[in-house]
């Protein structure tokens, strides 16, 4: 019927309803007097009645006394309980925390009740003994079942000094690191230092890293005292040394070295890093962001941690031009030398590089000019990826004094990295050189690769004489110029030289590679004569690509023997391809000396053996 209700009563449980109304209230209701008008106000006003205030304190499940009845009860289990804190005694002990909890929080004693510190007697007396027997991860339990019980009651200074010798265990660190934060909210760096250091000791470096992290925050936000620069760095070498055995750490150990480096990298994204300026700390933790790989962990980390550890350097770059805080010290050489290698080789971003040059050459307090190194590391990236600009502007950036009319700019730069000796950065020219200047019949005003080779090599110069730098790789480098120039005079003179040191300076399978590719080279040119001193005897009466063939034979033979005799790793697919070109296009019928190629390959893997032809 219309104007009938659907329900005796709301269907919503919380609504005030006549069937939810206490009865006693209904009965005081009704036994209490009529109301009266209103009284003036100087009059005091008429007490309520008992009976009503014992129903009202009901309805608000409150006690009226905040020592009830029942929490000596509760209480005198949970100090039964704590006699046994075994993990065998455990389930008691959890009801009988839960019981006093729901107890407590009906009765809502004030924090200063005599129940709060009882509690914490009962509870540190169980944690010290515990600790004393070497059970710290039953102490840490404890720890949060007292944090449940009494989060705002203060701590003694005894109960201070075991909490933070709690927070050194390992096993223990989460809950007592939540009590520190409830129960000492203001406390210092130096009363942490010892747990930190102890953390370090069992390679706890994601735990300890955490604690420096709070208090490098709580510096920057509300001004406390920092921590020290001292422990930072021992944060970082233990981290050095955890890394170097990392493959083989446990799974715990692995994830807290994960959780160290989110930490560190929090910190420098939102520079808040105070490292002082003259260790390199920093810019070894910004090599490990750019170069950390979770694959051979046994767990691999949460996506969230990798999200993070990826976008931590380009936030940093980001935000490295807008920041002018002079709390952080100002970067080294190697910082923005690590910072140049991660924009160019793995961010792919050049116009990261260009803000990252202006910061320290203009925005940097006082500006910084560049180290060699940092042009090495642009002309590398600039041969990498076909920069000649960028190769241009390295060598502007550090140029020679005095630079001769007369002489061109990379001939400058490469007679100065030979007085140097600075081997880094010649075989950085070299490389840039060969792949961009070359004097070739396109880029007709390139450097030529003659005038480089007498300059890095004076034993090829007739008239010059002087000492050559001992590096294999310096020597590599210039035998690849030359090959690359197609200079096969010059390339194997090079290579005879480096032959007669290769007891010294063992010869690298890309340098045979880069031999195997010029005689290939050479075989595939009518005209191609070899020099008269590399010819053969009877070399009149052949023709170069059979010349050539019997080179290439000899040269393999002599790689083999060299590379077995100085236990180097065998050659790849690479080398041998360019070796075969030459085996087949000068086959005139089925030899012994392609069957053999086929045969060494089958036996490196590199082909397989079915496909081997029969000799």
């Amino acid at each position: 019927m219309r104007g009938t209700p659907l329900f005796s009563r709301p269907p919503w449980s919380y609504a005030p309803s006549k069937h939810a109304y206490p009865a006693a209230l209904r009965v005081a209701a009704q036994r209490a007097p009529a109301r009266t008008p209103a009284r003036p106000h100087t009059t005091a006003p008429a007490p309520m009645p008992a009976r009503l205030d014992a129903v009202r304190a009901a309805r608000n499940h409150t006690d009226p006394h905040p020592e009830s009845s029942r929490a000596p009860a509760r209480l005198g289990a949970v100090r039964a309980a704590l006699h046994h804190p075994s993990l065998e005694h455990a389930a008691s002990l959890d009801a009988a925390v839960d019981a006093l909890a729901q107890e407590l929080v009906r009765s809502r004693p004030s924090p200063d009740a005599p129940v709060y510190r009882e509690l914490h007697a009962m509870f540190f007396a169980c944690i010290r003994r515990l600790v004393r027997d070497g059970d710290a991860q039953r102490a840490g339990d404890l720890l949060d079942q007292l944090v449940r019980l009494a989060p705002h009651t203060p701590l003694c200074a005894r109960n201070r000094a075991l909490l933070l010798r709690v927070l050194g265990e390992a096993r223990a660190f989460a809950p007592a690191w939540r009590a520190v934060r409830r129960w000492m909210p203001d406390v210092a760096p130096h009363e942490t230092t010892q747990a930190v250091r102890a953390l370090l000791r069992v390679n706890a470096v994601g735990e300890a890293s955490r604690v420096v992290q709070w208090h490098v925050r709580r510096f920057r936000r509300l001004g406390t005292p920092p921590p020290s620069f001292a422990l930072l760095h021992n944060v970082m070498v233990q981290m050095r040394f955890v890394g170097a055995h990392l493959d083989a750490a446990p799974a715990e150990v692995q994830a807290s070295y994960t959780d160290a480096l989110v930490h560190l990298g929090t910190l420098l994204r939102e520079h808040q890093l105070p490292l002082p300026g003259a260790r390199e700390d920093m810019a070894w933790l910004i090599k490990l962001l750019y170069t950390y790989d979770p694959a051979p962990f046994a767990q691999r980390p949460h996506p969230r941690t990798l999200r993070v550890l990826r976008a931590s350097l380009p936030m940093y770059v980001h935000r490295l031009s807008a920041t002018d805080d002079t709390r952080t010290p100002p970067l080294s050489s190697a910082t923005y030398n690590a910072l140049v290698q991660y924009t160019l080789h793995h961010a792919h971003n050049p116009r990261w590089c260009r803000s990252v040059l202006e910061h320290m050459t203009q925005i940097r307090t006082p500006p910084l000019p560049p180290s060699p190194a940092l042009v090495t590391i642009l002309l590398r990236q600039a041969t990498r990826r076909r920069l000649a600009e960028l190769g241009l502007y390295a060598l502007e950036l550090d140029a020679p004094p005095a630079t001769p009319p007369h002489m061109p700019r990379l001939l400058a730069h490469v007679e100065r990295a030979v007085a140097l000796g600075d081997t880094h950065r010649l075989i950085a020219l070299l490389q840039f050189i060969t792949a961009l200047h070359l004097r070739s019949a396109r880029h007709t005003h390139g450097v030529r690769a003659a005038s480089v080779a007498q300059r890095v090599l004076p034993v090829l110069h007739r008239r010059r004489t002087g000492r050559a730098p001992h590096s294999a790789d310096v020597s590599a480098a210039v035998f690849t110029l030359a090959a690359r120039a197609g200079k096969l005079g010059l390339a194997l003179r090079i290579w005879r030289w480096m032959k007669q040191r290769s007891t010294h300076a063992p010869i690298s399978v890309h340098t045979g590679t880069v031999l195997m590719q010029l005689l290939a080279d050479m075989v595939r040119k009518p005209h191609a004569r070899l020099p008269r001193w590399a010819a053969r005897r009877g070399a009149r009466r052949r023709r170069a690509p059979d010349e050539v063939r019997v080179l290439a034979l000899e040269e393999y033979a002599f790689l083999v023997r060299h590379w077995c005799a100085t236990a180097h790793a065998p050659p790849d697919e690479r080398f041998y391809r360019p070796l075969l070109r030459i085996a087949r296009r000068t086959a005139h019928a089925p030899d012994a000396a392609l069957a053999r190629i086929w045969a060494d390959m089958a036996v490196l893997g590199h082909v397989p053996p079915r496909h081997t032809p029969a000799e």
